[in-house]
């Protein structure tokens, strides 16, 4: 996926951040799950969060800044109550966006509540963090 075609995307309108410096990205690669996203990195370097109105169900997204993705994810204890799993979002409430990083062939996106968070309460969204973002934007103003 093209990360920056999307972003000039009009039908993508959350409103971005700027460009980080590359320094905070590669410090930010070193510290993070190595299996990231790819396709979720590149958004990290075009843009430095995001937030708005989404089609899904919560209806809003935070994508979580460079210098508070890592801390929102030990704020939430992700580690030890989810391990294998990675906050990149949040509605800005209640709600969490993870990646399910337990497998080698792809990260899915879903939603768990930020509180008392357990597989059980995981709600499987996409196949992934592009299927994702294509969401966003085809669904826009539907």
């Amino acid at each position: 996926m093209d990360v920056q075609k999307l972003l000039r995307n009009p039908r993508f309108r959350l409103l971005r951040g700027p460009a980080p410096d590359p320094d905070q990205v590669k410090q930010f690669r070193e510290h993070a799950p190595p299996n990231l996203p790819r396709t979720y990195v590149r958004f990290l370097e075009a843009c430095d969060g995001a937030r708005g109105k989404i089609p899904y169900d919560t209806g809003y997204i935070e994508f979580f800044s460079l210098d508070r993705v890592l801390a929102e994810n030990r704020a939430h204890q992700l580690a030890e109550t989810l391990p294998g799993f990675f906050a990149f979002a949040s509605d800005g409430g209640d709600e969490l966006y993870v990646f399910d990083l337990r497998k080698e062939d792809g990260a899915p996106v879903c939603s768990i509540a930020a509180k008392g968070t357990s597989v059980s309460g995981l709600s499987p969204l996409t196949n992934s963090f592009s299927e994702f973002l294509e969401g966003i934007v085809m669904m826009a103003g539907a």
